[in-house]
């Protein structure tokens, strides 16, 4: 047995899991709010330092170098003051799209590879954006730009410086050409601070949950798992020892919370199984034997019986049965005998239950046997009954219907032994009462007789037992045979195939509810309308030609075509017999139905085209040729014929057409 997962680890484990997302989750938007907010303070802190810039600059003249020395020197100042990286004016020519640094100061954290290429005098070329363009065309007072640049990740701020002193220092001008006035604060330090901290952070939240899951785990161990652990070890060791009839340890019982209640619990319970399990035991042998007989019943029953349903080109077979009780007395069998003829039954042994099934067992296997031995249905109901009843202890007796169709002639076969009387859906409901013997299995040395009736297409063959013609509902009423009739006659008219499904809806509704009393079972065989195309899967055995015959027969063609449509299936079907296998395979006959009638057949025998070097009748040797006549004959007939070897498989194609005396009517 595998070995159960533990319930203590699973809820650690889920522990940690919850645990630890939610400290994810809340480490996350702690760093996301306090990331947002360091952002805007550095906005803000910029923006100070900026405004101050500003205010140094209008008090200058920064056409002088000293000046402009100077005030570089007052925006170091300033960057060390709001603790920022750069301030700096700069001059823009939009035409040129250059700016030119007219004095930097630099904070702490500025870089050497700025301070060289940010120097006061220094041209930029290509570096002007659209927030140092609006605010220099006076489109915005202030602008902000995020860049991330040679000199690192940083947050800027520009803004407009109208009025400076004019060259001698005595008045302030309102310029149009405006000085911008940026500010930046790197922000890949700040990125870099916060994460420092946040992973420290985490490393110590992460540890603390984990310490604290361990120490609620401790405690859930030792205070629910192992209690609860000790307490399912004991109730396995209970169920074991009482398989092996050992004295089972009481459970000792420690302190007043719900584990020693349950402790105490499952003591007492021990001890009333203990005054239940002897005559438990008695009883649960008992219904163990009869449910594995009637497994071993219905297992037997359902494999006897063939599929519910089998579709042919030519034919349709549906069949159904619902027992009564878990296995029941009725039978339906159906079999494609070896020369194409097939073969039906239905039958219902008298009572119910395991007997009924077993008898019924004998039964289907009997009538099997001689069905493939080819006896005729009343002769198989006469060997049918002596063997049944010369070993029949228990006085069984089985009502039983067997029917042989020949596709060939379309002529179906018959014999009763004491069964209901079946029906045939043709243009009018026809019942089949022409033969009626005693039910099989009482009586040997009973003789039973043939009766024939010819089915055409579009005919179906219904059978059945008394299960559904004495359905009872809940009134005791029975379903009955006049009302089955109604129902027959009704699907003649709304489709044969659909019988089944016609008549199990209008019992259902019948006896809405009511409890079943007897096995149900049906079966029909219905015979399928010519189509425009027919498919024939055989084996190469020279009896499946019937078969073919059954086809050809209707096929809508005059009786002279179909006469050599005859004469060239045989010949080109037993030619595939004889020489395409060694043992017999495979063969597919397709008829097809347009102006004329083509047939194909396929099979995957030795390669041959039976079409080459076929004889001209005036150069055949009648006295000494062997062979080869056949070929000849059926060639002339046909108006085209073809030959291939395609895929492993040889396939022969001819076509034949009505034709008129003086019709030339041989092609190539």
């Amino acid at each position: 047995m595998k070995k159960p997962k533990s319930f203590f680890v699973k809820i650690c484990l889920f522990l940690a899991l919850i645990v630890l997302t939610i400290d994810c989750i809340m480490l996350f938007l702690s760093f996301r709010i306090t990331y947002d907010n360091t952002i805007e303070k550095a906005r803000t802190t910029i923006k100070n330092a900026a405004d101050t810039a500003v205010q140094y600059t209008t008090s200058v003249y920064l056409e002088y170098e000293d000046t402009r020395k100077q005030l570089s020197e007052d925006y170091s100042y300033l960057c060390d003051v709001f603790e920022i990286t750069y301030i700096y004016a700069i001059k823009i020519d939009p035409d040129k799209k250059t700016e030119t640094y007219l004095a930097i100061g630099f904070g702490a954290d500025a870089t050497q590879e700025a301070k060289i290429n940010r120097s006061p005098g220094v041209v930029v070329e290509g570096a002007l954006n659209d927030e140092e363009l609006k605010v220099h065309n006076r489109e915005s007072n202030r602008a902000y730009s995020h860049e991330t640049t040679q000199f690192g990740e940083t947050l800027i701020v520009y803004v407009p410086c109208f009025n400076q002193f004019d060259s001698d220092g005595s008045k302030y001008t309102d310029k149009e050409d405006v000085t911008v006035i940026g500010a930046e604060i790197s922000l890949t330090s700040i990125v870099k601070s916060i994460q420092k901290r946040f992973m420290l952070i985490a490393a110590l939240t992460i540890g603390a949950t984990l310490l604290m899951v361990v120490s609620f785990g401790a405690i859930l161990y030792f205070r629910v798992s192992k209690p609860i652990r000790k307490i399912s070890r004991q109730m396995n060791n209970f169920v074991s020892d009482r398989e092996n009839h050992k004295n089972v340890e009481k459970l000792k019982v420690k302190g007043n919370d719900e584990f020693a209640l349950m402790a105490d619990s499952f003591n007492s319970m021990t001890d009333e199984i203990d005054r239940y399990i002897n005559d438990i035991d008695a009883l649960t042998l008992e219904k163990h034997t009869q449910e594995a007989e009637l497994n071993i019943a219905r297992n037997i029953q359902m494999g006897l019986l063939q599929p519910k349903h089998t579709q042919r080109d030519m034919f349709d077979i549906r069949g159904y049965m619902l027992p009564a009780k878990d296995v029941g007395g009725d039978l339906y069998d159906y079999r494609i005998l070896d020369d194409g003829r097939i073969f039906v039954t239905v039958a219902d042994v008298s009572g119910k239950g395991v007997s009924a099934a077993l008898f019924m067992a004998r039964a289907i296997t009997l009538i099997n046997q001689y069905a493939k031995m080819g006896y005729t249905p009343a002769r198989m109901l006469e060997e049918y009954n002596n063997t049944l009843a010369s070993q029949n202890p228990g006085g069984l007796f089985i009502t039983t219907f067997v029917a042989i169709y020949d596709p060939g002639d379309g002529t179906l076969t018959y014999s009763n032994a004491g069964h209901n009387i079946p029906y045939i859906l043709s243009d009018t409901l026809i019942p089949l009462r022409e033969v009626h013997g005693v039910a099989a299995g009482l009586f040997e040395g009973e003789t039973y007789e043939n009766a024939r009736v010819k089915l055409k297409e579009g005919d179906t063959l219904f059978l059945y037992t008394d299960g559904v013609n004495e359905a009872k509902n809940a009134d005791g009423g029975f379903y009955s045979t006049e009302r089955l009739e109604k129902m027959l006659s009704s699907c003649i008219e709304a489709g044969s195939e659909q019988v089944l499904e016609d008549i199990l809806g209008d019992l259902k509704r019948f006896v809405n509810g009511a409890e079943q009393n007897d096995d149900i079972t049906m079966l029909t065989l219905h015979i399928k309308p010519c189509r425009d195309e027919v498919v024939l899967r055989l084996k190469s055995e020279p009896k499946q030609l019937s078969l073919i015959r059954s086809a050809i027969r209707k096929l809508p063609v005059s009786e002279s075509l179909r006469k050599t449509l005859y004469l060239s299936a045989e010949e080109i079907f037993v030619n595939i017999c004889s020489y395409a296998y060694d043992m017999p395979g495979d063969v597919e006959v397709r008829l097809a139905i347009s102006d004329g009638v083509g047939m194909t057949f396929t099979d995957g025998g030795k390669p041959f085209d039976p079409t080459a070097e076929v004889i001209d009748i005036d150069e055949y040797d009648h006295e000494n040729a062997i062979g080869g006549l056949g070929r000849f004959l059926t060639f002339s007939l046909a108006e085209q014929y073809r030959y291939e070897y395609r895929d492993g498989k040889n396939i022969l194609y001819l076509f034949f057409k009505e034709v008129n005396e003086n019709d030339d009517h041989k092609e190539n």
